[in-house]
């Protein structure tokens, strides 16, 4: 990709953060260049960067190991009472 496009495309993405694929491709495509793909759009935005940063929620704790931490904090007290 040329630097000019991918200042463009740059530009585009930084406007309205929250655009979805389709509307940064339209926005795009609808400049001077060539049309281009959602997908192609798609690998050039992967490649310069931009990524989604959002946090994924996962358990820290699920119950089974929760309950071998218990086992073995009742066998280390055991073992440390006696």
């Amino acid at each position: 990709m040329q630097e000019s496009v991918q200042r463009r495309l740059t530009r585009i993405i930084k406007r309205d953060r929250r655009a979805t694929l389709p509307q940064i491709a339209a926005d795009f495509n609808a400049g001077p260049s060539t049309s281009v793909s959602v997908r192609t759009i798609q690998r050039h935005i992967m490649d310069m960067g931009f990524r989604s940063r959002r946090p994924t929620r996962v358990l820290l704790m699920t119950a089974r190991y929760l309950a071998g931490v218990l086992v073995f904090l009742a066998l280390q007290c055991i073992l440390r009472c006696s």
